[in-house]
């Protein structure tokens, strides 16, 4: 009995797309989508449904394939619309099931841009220097922070910055900002007063044409919006010179010493005046000139025992190079007589080779001259097939033999 072959009831279709999903009425409707199609229809980056949408219909099961029902849509949606209006109603409004492989690669996109962030707008306290992207994303695993995918870049920038500095995973500070107020010339001492109380280290200060001056200072970026209001309401303006500022030149920074090689602030002019970073290479000189004067002294007198071990040494890679001498040298013999033994076969072998053939062709000429002579002394009759004297090769063809034979071929 035949029976007809069907697709298995278990069989999982459309799985590998991505799934928006609207509730209406009661009724689950959704649509199959490319991968990483619809942000970019949702930013405008993307108009063409095609492009979007792997099929224009409506589902109420995309994984299982079970298409939505025509007056299940209407009812939900109006008869006005098209099925294709439905599906951009959809699409604006509906809930993105994100697969695992778009979620991974949008959390990873965060943490990339919220490492970035604090490169460029964090340094070392010790250092004034940035760190690189391998120490903060080490660092943030040490603190066991988690990205969290809803709320901003900022925020989690700020975050991640205060835990940090609270758990001393490493000695990380927000940049300086380099900033300038302008001001006219009468505000200049209240100004300086009112930056004085948060303790901010001053520059430089410019008078421009005499009714002006600017006031050159470095701020941290958590008092900007402060700045900006000393700066209005003296009537002037506040101006960034540079957003962050930060050390330029060699160093080499180790667990318990500091050693630099040369550098200055990117202001060209220098920031702090580092007293421990002075005293740090201070004790590193003294530690090394120590380290000499010892090396020194328990060089002399330890002269005589290299000498007396170096002499030991000599003596037994003499005799080693020796040893290996007289084997390599027995070596040589065994491999030379090996080599002429090989010789003298291959000779003999061509020798045997060269009699051998020298005697088949001594053999071959004889049967060639055999058969040349026995050829001469017979002849032979095409029509009958017999061999025949010379003599008996005349009688033969006056024979009734061959022309009966002739007679026959003839006919």
């Amino acid at each position: 009995m035949s029976r007809q072959i069907s697709t298995p009831s278990n069989q999982v279709r459309l799985t590998n797309v991505a799934v928006v999903r609207i509730n209406r009425q009661g009724k689950r409707f959704e649509v199959a989508c490319y991968r990483n199609k619809i942000v970019n229809y949702r930013q405008g980056l993307e108009t063409d449904l095609s492009e979007v949408l792997q099929t224009d219909r409506v589902f109420t099961n995309v994984s299982r394939g079970q298409f939505a029902n025509g007056a299940d849509l209407k009812k939900a949606f109006g008869d006005d619309l098209s099925e294709e209006d439905m599906c951009r109603v959809i699409l604006d409004k509906g809930q993105i099931q994100v697969s695992d492989l778009e979620r991974s690669a949008a959390l990873e996109q965060t943490i990339r841009e919220i490492v970035d962030m604090i490169c460029q707008k964090c340094i070392s306290q010790k250092t004034q220097r940035p760190f690189t992207p391998h120490q903060i994303r080490q660092a943030m695993k040490d603190a066991e922070f988690r990205v969290n995918p809803t709320r901003s870049i900022k925020q989690q920038f700020l975050d991640v910055v205060k835990l940090l500095q609270e758990k001393k995973v490493v000695d990380i500070e927000r940049a300086k900002m380099k900033l300038a107020i302008v001001i006219p010339t009468a505000q200049q001492t209240s100004v300086q007063e009112k930056l004085d109380v948060f303790d901010l280290y001053q520059m430089s200060v410019t008078h421009e044409s005499g009714e002006h001056c600017r006031i050159l200072f470095l701020s941290d970026p958590s008092l900007y919006r402060q700045m900006d209001q000393i700066a209005k309401e003296a009537g002037g303006q506040l101006e960034i010179a540079q957003q962050v500022v930060t050390s330029n030149g060699n160093i080499e920074v180790s667990d318990t010493n500091v050693s630099v090689a040369g550098g200055a602030a990117s202001t060209g002019e220098s920031m702090y005046e580092s007293d421990a970073l002075d005293k740090d290479i201070d004790e590193l000189t003294e530690q090394v000139k120590s380290t000499k004067i010892t090396s020194l002294k328990d060089g002399s007198d330890s002269e005589e025992e290299t000498e007396a071990l170096s002499m030991g040494n000599r003596k037994k890679q003499a005799k080693k190079a020796q040893k290996q001498s007289k084997k390599a040298r027995r070596r040589e013999k065994e491999e030379t007589a090996e080599r002429q033994a090989r010789i003298d076969a291959e000779k003999l072998r061509q020798e045997e080779r060269f009699e051998k053939m020298s005697r088949d062709s001594s053999d071959t000429r004889t049967e060639a001259s055999d058969t040349a002579a026995s050829s001469a002394e017979t002849k032979s009759c095409n029509t009958c097939g017999g061999s025949f004297s010379a003599t008996q090769y005349r009688a033969h063809f006056r024979s009734d033999w061959h022309r009966y034979n002739m007679k026959l071929k003839l006919t």
